[in-house]
């Protein structure tokens, strides 16, 4: 069995043209959209979630409340809804269905993985080759569109893990690095506010964490990552899918740049904070050379 993680990128357009003459705008009532201003000047892109976490613990040190900071994300997320809302969705030029529908490649699985696939076919008592085939796929989509049902095939679940658009109630927007030192500290504060807009808390809402689960401890699988940074906003649910025993492989599709150059090594780099086992990592990870371009 294979599991794909899927998300598109999004930007606010209207906002962020606003924001490139940052000489005519101030922002007074809202620390977290100064923030976002300052980053997007400095950087020239924004990571909202890991900007509300890292506000979240100074507000933690400074022992004051967040709830006026808890307003501001969700005021965020609104109008992030809104803005998705009006955005049509397109099938990329690309023929993705063939890229994730194909056999997977003995090359790419881990070492450590070929002994599982091996196990697995042995229990099963089937051809080496049909294991090859992947009889399921999971569509695990970090996006709030419908992106991904625009690939259709009778083998695939779809599982949008963060809620979608039709169903506002449904969203997840927030943090989700409970791998960081710093979080024990905010459970051990006894504030729920604080934990209002954690990711695996807020999983427990609807039954989409617990079908990735049954999905990942049903056989082995191989994770394709498209489109997703890995960054550390969903370190806690990429680690439970990158070190599960039956991981055998996480293949990711990088893009090519203007320049020339890529974006791989960035990629591999964010993947790997969200492990704990480098071992496991370093042999888990396809190399570059067996990688393809989006």
């Amino acid at each position: 069995m294979f599991q794909f993680p899927w998300e598109t990128g999004y930007s606010f357009k209207n906002f962020w043209k606003m924001l490139e003459k940052s000489d005519y705008v101030k922002i007074e009532y809202s620390p977290l959209f100064s923030e976002i201003l300052k980053d997007k000047a400095e950087k020239g892109w924004v990571d909202i979630e890991n900007e509300y976490y890292r506000m979240l613990k100074e507000i933690l040190k400074n022992n004051e409340s967040c709830q006026e900071l808890n307003k501001q994300l969700l005021c965020l997320q609104k109008h992030l809804i809104e803005y998705l809302s009006t955005q049509k969705v397109e099938k990329n030029d690309v023929n993705y269905q063939c890229i994730i529908l194909e056999d997977i490649k003995e090359q790419d699985i881990s070492n450590e993985g070929l002994h599982k696939v091996k196990e697995d076919v042995e229990h099963r008592k089937c051809d080496p080759f049909e294991m090859m085939d992947p009889e399921h796929i999971m569509m695990l989509s970090f996006n709030y569109t419908p992106t991904v049902k625009l690939y259709q095939n009778r083998n695939i679940e779809y599982n949008f893990i963060h809620g979608t658009l039709d169903k506002p109630e449904s969203i997840i927007f927030g943090f989700g690095d409970e791998l960081d030192k710093d979080y024990k500290e905010l459970q051990e504060a006894n504030d729920n506010e604080l934990l209002t807009n954690v990711k695996s808390v807020k999983y427990l809402e609807a039954p989409n964490y617990r079908d990735l689960l049954r999905f990942i401890e049903s056989a082995p699988f191989q994770v394709f990552i498209m489109g997703h940074s890995c960054g550390l906003s969903d370190r806690t649910l990429l680690n439970t899918i990158f070190e599960h025993n039956n991981c055998v492989s996480i293949k990711p599709f990088f893009y090519r740049k203007s320049d020339g150059s890529d974006n791989y090594l960035e990629l591999v780099q964010n993947i790997s904070r969200n492990f704990t086992d480098m071992k496991l990592f370093r042999d888990r990870v396809v190399n570059k050379t067996q990688c393809e371009i989006m």
